[in-house]
């Protein structure tokens, strides 16, 4: 099956490792968000950052810096801009699926205005309903902004070949989902924040707002799905966006 995916970062954070489950003082985080380009139209795997993060004055980002988090984040860096050095017009991107609703994963949705929302329900009904939100971070002026909403209940087949799957793995948030991505370029499971990096594996340092039994349920279900040739893809793994992408952002 035909299909090409790249991999793009939408900014850094610039935190404390402890933060990240690592060890060190500081470490630079990337933000990564996915393009799959299909026979059958182009999907986003998560969108970045939103446009209001360009502004040091941004009331999150004042917010985030009041946490010790940095963010670094250019206009080059928005999944628009992005889109565009691939050739692909934003306007045509027919499906963003949500790995969750948090803002550095869905807060570029108003980038793509005519693409359906793929999101697992349990995720969609915590992200409005007022405690849930609350507990997990949920801002819903990130991601109700009128777009078409597909959702879905625990595995779901994209585009209906078995190229793209929605693979559910709760715990980070209620509804939080991995995608599986399969085609000439290889066997790509992209874990989201199931797994911030490959060391969570064996620390199972989970943040503190999550649920950490199911967390290690969903991580346990990711790992027994991963075969040898599988490249399994973290959430915010600085080691698999430096010199050496882990997937590429241009064509060329």
């Amino acid at each position: 099956m035909s299909l090409h995916l790249f991999g793009c970062v939408c900014g850094q954070f610039h935190s404390p490792a402890e933060g990240l489950g690592m060890a060190g003082g500081r470490v630079s985080v990337p933000m990564p968000f996915y393009v799959i380009e299909h026979r059958d139209g182009v999907a986003l795997f998560d969108c970045g950052l939103p446009l209001g993060l360009l502004d040091p004055q941004d009331p999150v980002r004042k917010a985030l810096r009041g946490q010790d988090l940095d963010v670094v984040f250019a206009a080059e860096d928005t999944a628009a801009s992005q889109l565009e050095r691939l050739d692909i017009d934003p306007a045509r991107v027919r499906y963003v699926v949500v790995s969750h609703l948090h803002f550095d994963h869905a807060g570029g949705l108003h980038l793509v205005p005519n693409a359906t929302l793929v999101v697992q329900r349990r995720e969609w009904e915590a992200g409005h309903d007022a405690e849930l939100a609350a507990r997990y971070f949920l801002r819903r002026r990130y991601y109700q902004l009128g777009h078409a909403v597909k959702l879905v209940d625990g595995e779901h087949d994209l585009f209906g070949d078995g190229s793209v799957t929605c693979v559910p793995s709760f715990g980070h948030t209620p509804g939080h989902q991995s995608l599986r991505v399969r085609g000439d370029q290889g066997d790509y499971l992209l874990v989201g924040d199931a797994c911030y990096h490959r060391g969570v594996i064996d620390s199972r340092s989970f943040p503190a707002f999550s649920d950490h039994a199911a967390m290690n349920r969903s991580l346990d279900a990711l790992l027994a799905i991963r075969q040898p040739e599988t490249v399994m893809i973290f959430g915010h793994d600085p080691a698999q966006w430096g010199d050496r992408q882990v997937l590429p952002s241009t064509r060329s």
